[in-house]
């Protein structure tokens, strides 16, 4: 839909924060309107979305009966009010999480730090604590896969070997503990040999730093975003009457 990946968080963030702004039912109606065709037209992601909002079917009832159980102590509504606005609350929720599980399988390698990067680049300002902020978060989403990956290792490595097996919460909770440090210390010690790598290959002698496959902002990119934020605050505006 939006090829620059700026313009593209930008729409999706406008479009989930006035779902979660919106007192309106004409609004969230709008709202899962545009969602619906979003969801037409990335119908190949259908399951990988679904598979993402799956946890908010599991909590919901929690959330249910907490916020029934307080409406009824703490408030004068009756139960016909609760329930309508506790459906109405969760519908908005449900509908915020949707958008931004569709942006994230849209956007695994959409390369925001890249554009930003490159936007960066244009502008010529030798502000190496802008280079460090970008380094922290490359090394950061770079890594980040990496832990996982381990965690992920180490907990299946025990569950087949049975280390797992009628374990209580908390001796979980202990094995997480003692598990933890090591595989935080290692990914560490990866990072800082990154980081010695990178100074030896002159890391800080220019700013701003290159973009090896750097993505351009057009003029139309920025229009589009100003388009975007103007319908943000108007709808909120008109949603407020």
């Amino acid at each position: 839909m939006f090829r620059n990946p700026l313009v593209r968080i930008c729409f999706y963030l406008s479009f989930s924060l006035t779902v979660l702004m919106n007192q309106t039912v004409l609004i969230l109606g709008i709202g899962v309107i545009i969602f619906s065709g979003l969801l037409y037209l990335n119908r190949n992601l259908f399951s990988e979305v679904l598979v993402r909002i799956t946890p908010f079917f599991r909590f919901f009832p929690y959330m249910a009966v907490l916020y029934v159980g307080f409406s009824i102590l703490l408030t004068p509504a009756t139960m016909s009010e609760i329930l309508i606005e506790i459906g109405f609350a969760s519908l908005k929720i449900l509908l915020m999480v949707s958008i931004m599980a569709l942006y994230i399988e849209q956007s695994l390698s959409s390369g925001v730090l890249i554009a930003l990067r490159s936007l960066w680049s244009t502008l010529n300002r030798p502000w190496k604590w802008v280079e460090d902020f970008f380094l922290f978060f490359e090394l950061t989403f770079r890594f980040f896969p990496t832990f996982q990956k381990e965690w992920e290792s180490t907990h299946k490595g025990k569950s087949a070997l049975g280390l797992n097996a009628n374990t209580t919460r908390w001796t979980q909770i202990q094995n997480i503990g003692h598990d933890l440090p090591g595989i935080v210390l290692r990914n560490y010690r990866k990072a800082e040999e990154t980081a010695k790598m990178m100074k030896l290959r002159g890391y800080g002698n220019q700013i701003p730093r290159g973009v090896a496959f750097p993505i351009r902002f057009y003029l139309s990119d920025g229009l589009f975003i100003i388009g975007i934020i103007c319908c943000f605050f108007g709808v909120n505006f008109l949603g407020k009457i």
